[in-house]
């Protein structure tokens, strides 16, 4: 019989969402995966005897899940990101953000299915907010124009894989700063993953990480030219930006710590110390990624689901085999020059955060 070398999927055994642990699924080692989709789904009552509680403005899964880990032979970190920059890396690449939907009612949605695009919402006293929201993980590389299959994820003859999911409290789905007492319970909360593979793909073709890491980065003033540490050892494809005020907000609104664009101004990327690879600004670099990445992102009572990211990319015309060689033997040191702006801009009153997402190639050692 022939190979099929069709496109084929499976589903994963679901996960059960459980606040503030650590939650983990065991990836097919009989494959070659090029994504996963990954979609949370379910309904909470919240339960308040007073105040107003309002939703942060991230998405539900980014709030309630931290962050999403993809491991191979135990020590091999693919993928360790944000679900939030996983909404904002597919609306660059694909001009459209991935399945983002919340309701509250007196019962839950049918099929656990909203109609209401946004992100988590209250009703009043007891009733049930319901979710459906969906992250897209590729292995292979969205964001190139060439040399995308490059760096599908071969699993075959691996000792182990998995992916794991760092799950939060639900009190994260409160705006910063809102202090309703709210109780959250009954929560019917699930995680299923779905693969996209290559299952005709022979054991010993090699192919490249397109390892994806995450930290996040805290100011407490006005900083010029704060240096900031990339990796060094791969091929630096991009980096990607999320900053968020640090307003204090109010126990009746979510209005503290939102994504701002005023967080940071200059941005250098520095290599060995002093040549200059990027020189721009935050808005010049959002302005940019609107025109060259055709993103449509409007917005909507003063807000954007772009606030607060850009990308800085350094391939040339898309070509994966453009990324900037910074292993040993080109480069001693590959650096982030950042600029923050005064209080006049953005506040201070709670420390700003800036959090990066690197994208790496790391090329296969055989």
């Amino acid at each position: 019989m022939n190979a099929i070398a069709s496109e084929r999927q499976r589903k994963l055994q679901q996960l059960t969402f459980a606040e503030n642990q650590l939650l983990t699924r065991d990836l097919p080692r009989d494959t070659v995966l090029k994504s996963l989709f990954i979609r949370l789904s379910g309904s909470v009552v919240t339960t308040f005897a007073s105040g107003t509680p309002v939703a942060d403005a991230q998405s539900t899964m980014d709030n309630i899940i931290s962050r999403i880990d993809v491991i191979v032979n135990g020590n091999r970190t693919v993928k360790n990101v944000r679900p939030h920059l996983l909404h904002m890396q597919q609306l660059l690449a694909t001009q459209i953000q991935g399945e983002r939907k919340a309701s509250a009612a007196a019962a839950a949605a049918t099929g656990n299915n909203p109609t209401a695009d946004g992100g988590f919402t209250y009703g009043t006293t007891t009733q049930i907010s319901t979710v459906a929201e969906t992250v897209y993980l590729p292995f292979e590389n969205i964001m190139c124009a060439e040399g995308q299959e490059s760096t599908w994820l071969n699993l075959k003859g691996v000792s182990s894989a998995e992916i794991r999911f760092t799950c939060a409290a639900f009190a994260q789905l409160l705006g910063f700063g809102n202090t309703a007492p709210v109780v959250f319970s009954s929560s019917t909360f699930v995680i299923d993953i779905t693969t996209n593979e290559a299952q005709n793909v022979p054991p010993e073709v090699y192919f490249s990480d397109w390892r994806q890491t995450t930290k996040e980065l805290t100011f407490s003033a006005q900083t010029s030219e704060s240096v900031v540490d990339l990796n060094r050892g791969n091929l630096l494809q991009g980096v990607m930006f999320f900053t968020k005020s640090g307003a204090a907000g109010s126990s009746t609104t979510a209005t503290g710590k939102l994504a701002s664009n005023l967080v940071l101004n200059a941005i250098k990327l520095i290599l060995n110390g002093n040549a200059i690879i990027k020189s721009t600004s935050f808005l010049e670099l959002q302005a940019e990624n609107r025109n060259r990445w055709g993103v449509s992102a409007a917005y909507a009572s003063n807000v954007s689901r772009m606030d607060g990211v850009a990308y800085l990319d350094l391939l040339v015309k898309g070509r994966l085999s453009s990324a900037l060689d910074v292993r040993p033997s080109k480069a001693d040191q590959i650096q982030l020059l950042l600029d923050t702006r005064s209080s006049s801009d953005v506040s201070y009153t709670n420390p700003v955060s800036v959090t990066l997402m690197t994208n790496e190639i790391v090329t296969p050692r055989e």
